[in-house]
């Protein structure tokens, strides 16, 4: 069982959920290929800043690591989210985005970079005509200049940390070598990630057999554009609803009968009684399986990821972005 602290340590918000600027193939809320996450968006919307700000400042003194992204770009509302992060930054919040780089402009990269304490950028591809497969747009070079640009804009500053993913799939597999030769060579660290079906399960056998209580419920709050609070970043049909923090707050909701419920469901391993939980692997996701050290890597694998980090690099990974699955 995983301890419980008074805050989650990680805070995802859906600043705007409504809208994004890809399609990705695999995207279960934004996707031409799943008919419900088409009808749902029409119905999310964005987040009034003032909700945000009294989240944060009641949060302020544990200081969760806050991420402005749920299933939709966080740069697309690019008023919000600069509100997001300013805010964040005057009560000393750590904040960490994942962001297609497709908005990143000479302006947007000189704000990130001082303001955030890690980028992410997925990728998925080292050609155009796969980018075009796995991510619906073939602006390889726009995406790559962004990295870049970030990188250069950053030089030898500890923050943010820059990081690449790549999530792998039928259709980009054979890139995938390729991919973790060319961007280990530049990015801080290199996240190779399997697809999840929306069944919230992966082609490839779980390794770990003995199923234990998912970190996520114990480490993390997903808060959507409403206030409302899924279960964890996989629930793009938003089938879960712990509560809201708009109106409860969000230390109640986190000491709450719903979290509380799930958590004592998990721990006597009855996963059944939730149907979200009962067939998801996410769980084995979390625990790392795998670690060595070469002469330029730290290189973490769990069931589903494959992290390559750069020891010469290591300063950028401060205490509030590590997690176990890092």
């Amino acid at each position: 069982m995983h301890p419980l602290p008074d805050y989650p340590k990680k805070l995802i918000f859906g600043i705007h959920e409504n809208a994004c600027n890809l399609a990705c193939q695999k995207c279960l809320v934004h996707s031409e290929s799943y008919p419900r996450g088409i009808k749902l968006k029409k119905s999310l919307g964005s987040m009034p800043i003032e909700s945000i700000i009294k989240i944060f400042d009641e949060v302020k003194e544990a200081r969760p690591t806050l991420s402005p992204s749920f299933w939709s770009e966080p740069l697309l509302n690019n008023k919000l989210f600069r509100s997001f992060v300013l805010e964040a930054a005057v009560r000393g919040l750590p904040v960490s985005i994942n962001t297609n780089a497709l908005l990143i402009t000479e302006d947007m990269a000189e704000f990130l970079v001082e303001h955030l304490d890690q980028i992410s950028v997925s990728i998925d591809a080292t050609t155009k005509e796969t980018l075009l497969k796995t991510r619906a747009t073939d602006e390889l070079e726009l995406i790559t200049d962004s990295v870049f640009l970030l990188l250069k804009k950053r030089g030898e500053r500890k923050k943010p940390r820059i990081s690449v993913s790549f999530s792998a799939e039928e259709c980009n597999a054979s890139e995938r070598e390729s991919f973790v030769n060319f961007w280990t060579q530049h990015a801080d660290s290199v996240r190779i990630n399997e697809v999840w079906s929306d069944d919230r399960k992966i082609e490839k056998e779980v390794s770990v057999l003995d199923r234990y209580p998912c970190r996520e419920i114990y480490d993390s709050m997903n808060i959507d554009y409403n206030g409302d609070v899924r279960i964890c970043c996989l629930d793009g049909y938003r089938e879960t609803n712990l509560g809201n923090v708009f109106k409860d707050g969000l230390y109640s909701v986190w000491h709450g009968d719903e979290f509380r419920r799930i958590r004592e469901i998990h721990e006597a391993g009855e996963y059944k009684k939730y149907k979200f939980c009962q067939t998801c692997e996410q769980w084995a996701g979390f625990k790392i399986t795998k670690e060595k050290r070469d002469e330029e890597f730290l290189i973490r694998e769990s069931d589903f990821s494959t992290y390559y980090n750069r020891l010469d690099r290591l300063d950028t990974w401060s205490d509030e972005l590590k997690r176990d699955d890092s």
